[in-house]
């Protein structure tokens, strides 16, 4: 179901009842069906354990569909969104609205904005650690951070279940067997919420942005700027972009004159 925004071009819409047919045929597969059911197993094994731990969530596809499997397992925990009020892309909070209305889970969010920031925002070096503060709370309260990163999303995360597997002390992350093509499968076998990002592909017969590659993450960040995201970013979010760069500048001028570094900041990965 995909969440719709008067960002897309009719294009864009077209486009994507070709990707809905893709998906309904690959959901068919029997290699769909056995990621589905490797992944549900190591979910099923981990809730058994009965630890203290937390689902976290963007709306992003990943996350959509790792919360309806922890939610159809019937797993008793908290589902936490960590969003960045100014850099969050629009139709975040359509998602979350359109699961929580059929999935009712033991939901919380905790938003920031760095238009507000006091000194908790920031280290010694002035560097922002708002987001890692943030999650260094939540693991005060809950000894295990569950995660829908993917092993064939870059090479460090392959290489990060090769070395540890699903799960570590602090981390849970199941989708070991799962990739992007499963993932977008699964919502459209479950009639999921999708965000309107992913659609946004550049439309026409030939789409110009992979739908497989679109993030939905915090707009403007320095990092994951790589294959086009930062034009494709411009072409759909320009209002948005020149309003961050607007703000990184006033920033930068008021570090300038504190003397302090100018630094990247490393929220909403």
């Amino acid at each position: 179901m995909l969440i719709d925004s008067p960002r897309l071009t009719d294009a864009d819409r077209r486009r994507w009842r070709d990707f809905l047919r893709a998906d309904e045929l690959h959901a068919r597969t029997g290699m769909y069906k056995t990621h589905v059911k490797l992944t549900m197993e190591i979910i099923v094994k981990f809730i058994e354990k009965n630890l203290n731990y937390y689902v976290a969530v963007s709306w992003g596809k990943d996350s959509v569909a790792l919360a309806h499997m922890f939610y159809t397992s019937w797993a008793r925990c908290k589902y936490y969104y960590l969003r960045n009020v100014l850099k969050a892309p629009e139709g975040c909070l359509a998602v979350r609205d359109a699961f929580l209305a059929r999935f009712p889970v033991d939901y919380e969010e905790i938003a920031y904005d760095y238009a507000d920031a006091d000194e908790t925002y920031f280290d010694a070096n002035g560097y922002h650690v708002k987001w890692f503060n943030i999650q260094r709370d939540l693991h005060k309260k809950h000894d295990v951070h569950v995660t829908g990163v993917r092993a064939d999303e870059n090479a460090e995360r392959r290489m990060r279940f090769l070395h540890y597997g699903t799960e570590t002390e602090h981390t849970f992350a199941p989708f070991k067997y799962l990739n992007a093509r499963d993932v977008f499968a699964y919502l459209w076998e479950h009639d999921l919420p999708v965000h309107p990002n992913y659609a946004m592909t550049g439309g026409g017969g030939q789409a110009r942005w992979d739908k497989y590659k679109i993030r939905v993450s915090a707009l403007g960040h320095e990092r994951g700027d790589g294959m086009g995201r930062r034009e494709w970013e411009d072409e759909y979010y320009l209002a948005e972009m020149n309003r961050i760069r607007r703000a990184k500048y006033d920033e930068g001028i008021a570090r300038r004159g504190a003397g302090k570094p100018e630094q990247g900041c490393p929220d909403g990965v």
